[in-house]
Parts: structure tokens; sequence; C-alpha cells
């Protein structure tokens, strides 16, 4: 008993062996979890050699982004300004951040000390997920590196200015069939990248990094949507420009100085070829080369035009070709011009297109001045126009001869403006859409679909509106006043409970000179198409003898004659009222969406707008393109509709 008595540990010995077990634990501690005590020096030895660790990752990690940033930039740059020294500028930066996340890498990899503070129990756990967010993160900027080296040699390709050495006889086909190969290879670079990146976890990096991680997840992601979308036009941009085969395109070429519905009385056309890329234009001329014979009423082949042009310059004769555009909208006008004109044709027609001379005024901004053989003219963006328009009002047929013969050499053009041109190219012609100069229908229903989203196709109520309104207008007086008429829209709206009303004043004045008498004349056919919601609806206009066609679904149309009026400042007035159910949202504001028609050029605008609480605004404005009416407890608005928005995505990482 003694023995073991002997045995028992003393006090002292205890709280020995206490302090000793403490320190054990604090050291362990100390070296784990980073605190301060005993056993200093090697606690010390292993911070310096963490901080000389972190301090290494860090510098390359945060070099490496500053180097992508910096290619970034410079391939946006390249981009907007077309310099191919940014390209190679963008080059050395991509090569560099991905030597920087490469170096990152192998230090990370290669470092004895995370390798034994991995097998540490307690903290191996967290060294590892600290490892893998390093790795994840380097090699996600190897990867973005390796996609921006692929894409800067793609834009070099495609901002390579006319003239510039391998030029010589490409087309936007060919460079596409050139990208294909590229655009795979970034696309397998960029889902690396996002694999890369979704191992890390972000708790675990530091609060300052974390910004500059999230945003170059938000690269990869924005540029495998740049990339997924060029993909999804290429078959598009294929098959318009007869990468599948040759395709035959008729161009309407509508004279908006005689308005229509669609823009214009159509008096010339071109027929256009395009085949592996290349366009050719078939024949261009005089519209009436697809009349035909007339049957009158009554004889075999006879097709009764709508009501108004039969009340007017068709009381006796077919329809035609050339009067074919009279709907509302251009699917309806292109289907009705193609029925016209295919029996005269071998080719099938695969789309037809609608410009006015506004169109061709653009596409000469684009091409530079252009002679016309034969004729001793240069036509040019400013002057064109007003040549044409004096042509036609002098009753020459210089105008179509002119039109014709520059149709060929400015296709030819268009069609073969460089890549770093083509930006330009389509801005115009989303601006072109937009005022409505310019519209498309294609016979393949998928490349239809995407002409529509572009905002091409010269739809009713694109955007699907409750509160819609478009006026059309159409000369049907066989004169060239329309270059004279200007309009001034009002439009009146006042709240009455659940119930909007409208009142839509349409102003026209005729400032056509005293000289072209007997034609300066006006005499209008106008239709107002609102939303199929609205009711009590009214108009001060002479009543069409024959019926119109029928409105779109969705639509309801007043429609009526303007009384003829003359030239040298008359003027006539239409007027229409109708009601339409209050759409206010949750915060008490309505919209209406306001089509502008083709042909028409900038017809100013004044909106007046009664809330019913008495209180009374009043906006001014435009109807350069589509409009959107906003009305609120707050005031009136006039903003922009629906864009025209066809692009070349950006392949620039931006």
């Amino acid at each position: 008993m003694a023995g073991r008595l002997a045995r028992v540990p003393q006090p002292e010995r205890i709280a020995q062996r206490r302090v000793r077990v403490f320190i054990v634990l604090a050291l362990v501690v100390l070296i784990l979890a980073g605190g301060s005590g005993a056993s200093v020096f090697a606690y010390s030895s292993i911070k310096y050699q963490a901080n000389q660790l972190q301090a290494k990752l860090t510098l390359h990690l945060q070099a490496g982004q500053r180097e992508l940033e910096a290619a970034k930039a410079s391939l946006i740059s390249a981009n907007s300004s077309h310099d191919q020294a940014l390209i190679a500028k963008a080059s050395v930066h991509f090569t560099t951040a991905k030597v920087e996340f490469m170096l990152a890498r192998q230090i990370a990899d290669t470092s004895g000390l995370m390798q034994q503070l991995e097998g540490v129990p307690g903290v191996g756990d967290m060294v590892r997920s600290r490892k893998v967010a390093v790795d994840g993160i380097a090699d996600m900027g190897v990867a973005i590196s390796d996609a921006g080296l692929e894409l800067a040699k793609l834009d070099g390709q495609l901002i390579k200015p006319a003239g510039a050495e391998g030029q010589q006889g490409r087309t936007l086909l060919s460079v596409l069939k050139q990208t294909n190969t590229s655009l795979v290879i970034v696309h397998g670079y960029l889902e690396r990248a996002q694999k890369a990146g979704a191992q890390v976890d972000l708790e675990v990096l530091p609060v300052a990094q974390r910004g500059a991680f999230v945003n170059a997840r938000a690269t990869i992601t924005s540029a495998l949507e740049a990339v997924d979308e060029f993909e999804s036009l290429v078959p598009i941009i294929t098959e318009v420009l007869g990468g599948n085969g040759a395709r035959t395109y008729l161009i309407e070429q509508v004279n908006a100085a005689e308005l229509r519905p669609g823009g214009g009385f159509i008096g010339t056309y071109s027929l256009l070829r395009a085949d592996q890329g290349a366009l050719t234009l078939i024949r261009s001329g005089d519209a009436v080369e697809f009349i035909g014979k007339r049957p009158v009423p009554g004889q075999p082949g006879y097709v009764q035009p709508p009501g108004p042009l039969r009340e007017s310059l068709l009381q006796n004769k077919s329809w035609s070709f050339i009067d074919s555009n009279f709907f509302a909208d251009f699917p309806s006008n292109a289907k009705a011009g193609e029925g016209f004109v295919q029996p005269f044709l071998k080719d099938h027609i695969d789309a037809i297109i609608s410009i006015d001379y506004y169109t061709v005024a653009k596409m000469l901004e684009l091409t530079g001045p252009l002679a016309i053989p034969g004729y001793r003219v240069t036509v040019n963006s400013v002057d064109f126009v007003p040549l044409i328009v004096e042509y036609d009002l002098a009753n020459s047929p210089v105008h179509k001869a002119i039109l014709s013969a520059v149709a060929g050499p400015l296709m030819n053009r268009v069609a073969t403006l460089s890549p770093d041109q083509w930006p330009a190219l389509i801005a115009a012609l989303n601006e072109l859409s937009a005022a409505r100069h310019l519209q498309v229908y294609f016979n393949n229903a998928d490349v239809q679909k995407e002409m529509d989203q572009f905002g091409w196709t010269g739809t009713l109520n694109p955007t699907g509106a409750g509160d819609f309104m478009t006026s059309v207008e159409s000369n049907l007086g066989a004169t060239k006043a329309n270059y004279f008429v200007t309009r001034h829209f009002t439009v009146e709206l006042t709240r009455r409970g659940a119930i909007l009303h409208h009142k839509v004043t349409i102003d026209l004045t005729d400032d056509m000179p005293y000289s072209y008498r007997p034609v300066e004349y006006y005499s209008a056919y106008l239709r107002l198409y609102i939303s199929e919601s609205a009711s009590a609806g009214s108009h001060n206009l002479r009543p069409a003898k024959y019926p119109n066609p029928a409105p779109p679904a969705g639509l309801v149309m007043l429609d009526g004659w303007v009384a003829t009026f003359h030239g040298y400042g008359h003027s006539a007035q239409a007027v229409f009222e109708y009601d339409v159910p209050w759409t206010g949202d949750g915060r008490g504001e309505a919209r209406i969406y306001w089509q502008k028609q083709p042909g028409t050029v900038s017809d100013a605008i004044t909106v007046k707008w009664n809330d019913g609480a008495g209180h009374g605004y009043t906006v001014n404005g435009n109807l350069g393109q589509d409009r959107v009416i906003g009305l609120s407890a707050r005031g009136v608005s006039l903003n922009p509709g629906q864009p025209a928005r066809a692009h070349l995505p950006s392949l620039s990482l931006g």
C-alpha cells in the first residue's frame, strides 16, 4: 500500500506535467492556427515561410489578372478602331498572363510547406481547399488566356482592312468558314476555364480578391454566350449567302414620293443571286415588266384589287405586282408581290426585300460616290434622293434607268466591303430597318424567325403591346406629292376611370410648288390600326366604297378618304377617336406602342396627357422610328420603340 501511495503523483509533478501538455498543445495551436507564445522560433519560421509563399502566389495571380484585363481592353479597342497593332498588343498581354498563372500553379504544386501542412490532422483539409483554389484560379486564367490568344488571331482576320494581304476575294461566307474551326477551339478553352473556376470555393479567398475572381468568371460566361450566339448565326448567314445552294432574292425598289403602306409605289426591281457567298445581279428594270396583260373584270386571270385601289387607280384593271404592297404588314405585302412575280421567273424566289431611296443613299455613305455609266452622273449619299425625285417629278424615264444602272455596281460594292466595314454595314441596316426604309421577308422559316428577332421584317405590333396604334397612309392620286407632304400628329390621351380615351389628329400639309400643276394635288386614303380591345371608334373621313383587306389578327381598323387637296401650302385634317381599357401597372403607369409607317421620314409629334385627376402634360417629338408613349401620375414621356438589333457578336472577351 505504501509503495502504491509512493507512486501517486505529487501536486508539483502533476502541475509540471500539465504545463508540459499545455506547452505541446499550445505549440500545435500556434503552428496550425497562427497564434503566438511558446516555441516562438519554430512558429516564426513557419509563419515566415507561409507569408513568403502567400506573397509569391498573390504576386503571380494578381499579375496574371492585370495582364488579362489589359489584353481584353486592347482587344476591345482593336475591334472598335480596327487597329491591327492593338491585336498584337493583346496577344502579348494574353501570353504574359498565361505565364503568370502557370507560375502560380507551379509554385503551389511544388511547395514543400503546403505538402507538409496538408498531412497535418485538423488543418489538412483547410490547406488542401486553399491549394485547390489556387490551382483552379491558375487553370482558369491559363484557359482564358488560351481563348484570348485564339480570339486575337480570329479578330485579326475580321478587322483586316481592304487591300491588306490575303483580303482579295474574301467574302463574309468565306470568313465565317475560316472562323468556324477557331470558334470550336475557343469554346473548348472557355469550357475548360469555366470548369476550373467552378472548383474554387469563394469563401476561402481573401475578401479583397473575391471581386476580381467573380469578374473573371463573368467574363467566361459572357464570352461563351457570345461564341454560342456567333455559332448560332453561322447557319443563318450561310443560308442567306447561298452557302447551301444558290438563292434568288427579289428586291422591290419603292418610291416613297408616291407613298403606299409598304413604303411606296413599286417602280423598279432587282433580282439578286447569292451563291457561295458571292452576290450577283441577275437583272434589274422597270417593275411593269412583271405585269403582263392586265385582264379586266370578267376576264380569265383577273385579280380583284383591294377596295381603295379598286375605287381609284384600278377601277377596270387587275391587281398586279406594282400595287401589291397595299397591306399594313410587310410579310403580307411580300407574299402578294411574290405571287405576282413568280410566274415570270424560272428561278424560285427565296426572299423579298423592300428598299426605298433612303436605303440607297445610306449604302452610298458606306461605298462612296458611284459613277453611272452612260448618264454622265455620279451619285452620292447627299444628292441621290433629290436627284431621283427631280427626274421623277419631270416625268423623265431617266430616274428608273439610273436606279437600274446603279443597282449592280452598288450591290457589288456592298457585297465586297472588307470585314472591318461589316459592323458599320450592320449598324446602317439596323438604322434603316428601325426607320422602316428596309424590310425583308424570307420563305425559309428559320431565317425569317431570325430576321424577325432582328426587327427587320415589318410585322405589326412587334412587342405585342396591349395598347397599339399605327397610321397607314396611301397616295392614290398617282402623283409624287409625298416628297412635299408633311404631317403633324397630335395625340390627346384622357383617362376616364377604367377607360383611356384616344384622340389622334393628323394634320397633312402639301407644299408641292404651284409649278407642278395639275399634278400637285394629294389624294390620300388613311387607315389607323389599333388594338382589338378598342371600342367607340369614330373618324371624320369619307368612307371607302369597297372594303379593305381585313386587319391582321389582334387589331381593328378605322379607315377612310381624306378630302383631296392641292399643294402650295394647302392642308387637310384627319381625326380618329376611340377608347381602350386602362392598362396601368402596379405603379399606375401605362404604355402605348406607336409604330412608324414605311416610306415616311420624321413626322412631328405632340402628345397631350390628361390623367383624370386635373393634371395635364405635353411632350413633343418625332416619328423617325417606332415610339413608346409612357403615361403616369408624374407626366408623359416619348421614348424609342423596339430597335432593330442585328449584330455580329463581340469576340473580344468584353
